[in-house]
């Protein structure tokens, strides 16, 4: 049995978000190329692909929905909307 102050401990510590990365080509469509953990992770990782191809990189939180932009400035993330399904009232 845990005693509660490992219980707090526990409860608060943050797990870190795994991000697709997506390869989005000229004529619009996207290809997978990897799954990594956490948005600096994920800005690495593109810029290395950014090196081998001309085209666009972009990042996604499968769970909430949210994209991430290779070009997207630092700390930009924490003001952008959140993406996902409008319900009836927003999509009349």
């Amino acid at each position: 049995m845990m005693d509660e102050s490992e219980s707090r401990h526990t409860k608060g510590t943050p797990m870190p978000h795994k991000y697709d990365l997506f390869e989005k080509f000229s004529d619009g469509s996207s290809l997978w190329r990897a799954c990594v953990i956490g948005l600096e992770g994920a800005r690495r990782h593109m810029s290395d692909l950014s090196l081998r191809s001309p085209n666009r990189f972009y990042a996604m939180h499968l769970v909430s929905g949210k994209i991430v932009p290779f070009d997207l400035p630092q700390g930009a993330l924490d003001s952008a909307p959140k993406l996902g399904r409008r319900g009836r009232a927003a999509a009349a």
